[in-house]
């Protein structure tokens, strides 16, 4: 499978979480459940696109014509008067009968009245956004799976959904599993390792407005401590992530003890450089459960690659795989190999990037000078454009 196959075997057997109504001021980042449409038109009636005067065509045959009242937003707009002009403000309501709205710039503003060059041209309907043009009552505004940012929530509170319905947020469970692994607080011999797998994902996890973040929990490479944790996982969170004794070596249990405690191997080993030994299964009340290898820069990339879009179908999003910018590589090489391989890369410009000289999967420091990762074919090398991926990601 290419990692895009691995992907979509994993989510077409994914449902997503339950539901629940949140206020909408607490509902940032949250994803709808339901589809949203208008309410009545929009714009509900007609209003002025300027600060300006509503006039008829009619009366502007005269070098001076009286202004004798205002069409105030928020408010029902006055009668169009005849042989005279409205001061109307931008989103005013348009009064029935006017034809036009001159801005304020191009007109001789007095005290009561406005001056109209000889050179001024009006046509019919200018400065005026008709009833229904952006959309009518009815149609679909949002539609199910879509985050709630500041364009989508705006529009919610201009349709009246003062409480939407969206998925609950993805209570995660992150193992990371290894007897050598110890905390950074912990001090360390040369030969010690500390823990970079678990910040990592949740660098890239926690902060999400849909992720529920557990915590991390680190456990050895005990068969019986690790069925203990994979069992309290599976019972209590609506995903599940691992780190690390997922491929051949003789402390690698993860796939024996995932599939004894019921869950269906969809992949294991992938051809992509790094994270060749990656799992995804499914739990057996429909968790997805991602095993990553154990080298920190491999748990980077298929965390941000593969676990998030699987993560993302759980969690409600309609699109758990958006389509990845692309950049075209300023310092390419001939390098190529039988793999699909995800290099780093820093941004030097909008659509392009350079390679970062790595020495691996376990080479951190290269992964920190980097901006994210480019991914390329098997066999293929050259300057792109290639798929890039952020490591710091938003909604989309």
């Amino acid at each position: 499978m290419t990692p895009a196959e691995a992907i979509e075997a994993l989510v077409q057997h994914i449902e997503p979480i339950g539901v629940e109504r949140l206020p909408l001021a607490e509902a940032a980042g949250r994803v709808l459940c339901e589809p949203i449409r208008a309410d009545r038109p929009s714009p509900a009636c007609d209003v002025s696109a300027m600060d300006g005067y509503a006039v008829r065509l009619a009366d502007l045959n005269v070098s001076v014509l009286p202004v004798i009242g205002e069409a105030t937003i928020g408010k029902a707009p006055p009668a169009m008067p005849r042989c005279a002009a409205l001061r109307i403000f931008t989103g005013g309501p348009s009064p029935e009968g006017c034809d036009a709205v001159i801005p304020r710039e191009e007109v001789q503003e007095q005290p009561d009245a406005i001056g109209l060059p000889p050179e001024l041209t009006v046509k019919p309907g200018q400065h005026i956004r008709r009833r229904g043009e952006n959309g009518q009552a009815g149609d679909l505004i949002v539609a199910v799976g879509t985050a709630i940012n500041p364009a989508v929530a705006a529009v919610l509170s201009a349709c009246g959904v003062h409480r939407p319905a969206v998925h609950q947020r993805l209570r995660l469970a992150a193992i990371v599993t290894g007897n050598e692994v110890l905390d950074a607080t912990d001090p360390v011999e040369p030969w010690h390792l500390r823990d970079s797998n678990g910040p990592a994902l949740a660098t890239l996890l926690a902060g999400q407005p849909w992720v529920d973040w557990q915590g991390i929990r680190r456990v050895p490479d005990d068969p019986r401590l690790l069925r203990e944790a994979i069992a309290q996982a599976l019972h209590s969170h609506h995903a599940l992530l691992l780190t690390g004794g997922v491929s051949m070596g003789d402390y690698d249990y993860v796939p024996d003890l995932l599939a004894e405690a019921g869950c269906r191997i969809i992949f294991h080993k992938l051809p992509i450089r790094p994270g060749k030994p990656v799992l995804g299964a499914i739990g057996s009340e429909g968790q997805p459960v991602l095993a990553l290898p154990g080298n920190p820069v491999s748990v980077m990339t298929t965390g941000r690659r593969i676990a998030l879009p699987v993560l993302r179908r759980r969690a409600g999003f309609s699109t758990p795989d958006p389509v990845p910018d692309t950049v075209h590589l300023t310092n390419p090489d001939a390098k190529r190999i039988a793999l699909h391989w995800s290099r780093p890369v820093r941004l030097t410009g909008a659509g392009q990037a350079e390679l970062v000289a790595s020495r691996g999967s376990g080479d951190i420091i290269s992964a920190a000078r980097s901006d994210g990762f480019v991914e390329m074919p098997a066999s293929a090398s050259g300057p792109g454009p290639w798929p890039f991926y952020r490591w710091s990601v938003g909604d989309a």
